[in-house]
């Protein structure tokens, strides 16, 4: 099973920058099909970040364990 590892989460930023830039391209493209597998990569880093912020806010408090990847 998949672990969010938050020492990735610099990787999963640059990630999402890219994400973006490729959305402007094909918006102006209109491409119209890679802009909404774009949009559908965007929800998943952002679900992705929430499961880090969520870690994070658990190793605050002491407790130990990671989310399981979606």
């Amino acid at each position: 099973m998949l672990r969010l590892d938050l020492a990735q989460e610099p990787r999963l930023l640059g990630i999402e920058a890219n994400t973006h830039q490729c959305l402007g391209e094909a918006q102006r493209m209109q491409w119209l099909g890679e802009v909404a597998e774009l949009q559908e990569s965007l929800r998943h880093i952002t679900d992705k970040k929430k499961q880090a912020e969520r870690l994070r806010a658990q190793a605050g408090h002491g407790e130990a364990g990671a989310e399981a990847l979606s």
